[in-house]
């Protein structure tokens, strides 16, 4: 079984918060992909450019005596503003005999203009929000195994969020010492149904 771990974050620096320099090193170079959004600060766009490897250009192709040179195969403004795209891609792949990167550009789509998206938020379209009181804080006894993300609605994820709003319900009355009344997910969703069974409210007006 395949398992992927998605780790996301807006600079390089902000895991030196967290691990430090070697630990961050150290965790960048276990991730097999990276994608790197254009408008990255400096240093982070540095530190990709450094790590694209080395090109060897010609320093005037219309004269054959010229010497050639080395750049980085992305410079750090080609990092930050990508040629193609909105974001480079830093791919490696590894054999027994054979290892190799792969570093281009891309542009990728974005979650809402994803036609299996476009369904779920229709789908939900008109559900009631749930508001949650801040400082609250849920442990699951156990992991949820959630549903792989499709155009139709999951009726284990739905039976799985509904049974953590009715945890989140009862935590919040419970923090506010029975002064504020928090409903589940069920009892707003029961609502928002009985709402639109009711007839249209008709207006009589009297001369």
């Amino acid at each position: 079984m395949v398992e992927n771990i998605l780790i996301g974050a807006q600079t390089k620096g902000q895991f030196h918060l967290l691990y430090g320099v070697e630990g961050t090193q150290a965790l960048f170079t276990g991730l097999a992909t990276q994608v790197i959004y254009g408008g990255c600060d400096a240093d982070t766009a540095e530190f990709y450019s450094k790590a694209s490897g080395t090109a060897t250009t010609d320093a005037n192709q219309d004269d054959p005596n010229s010497h050639l040179r080395q750049r980085p195969l992305l410079t750090v403004d080609e990092v930050i503003t990508p040629q193609v795209g909105n974001c480079t891609i830093f791919a490696r792949y590894v054999e027994a005999g054979f290892a190799t990167q792969v570093v281009l550009n891309a542009r990728l789509t974005r979650f809402y203009e994803r036609e299996d998206w476009k369904a779920r938020l229709a789908h939900s379209k008109g559900a009631a929000p749930l508001l949650l009181e801040r400082g609250l804080e849920l442990k699951l006894q156990s992991p949820v195994e959630a549903a792989s993300i499709s155009g139709e609605p999951s009726p284990l994820l739905d039976r799985a969020a509904a049974a953590v709003m009715d945890k989140m319900a009862v935590l919040a009355t419970d923090k506010a010492g029975g002064k504020v009344k928090s409903d589940s997910l069920n009892a707003m969703k029961a609502r928002l149904q009985q709402k639109r069974q009711q007839p249209p409210a008709r207006l009589e007006l009297s001369a």
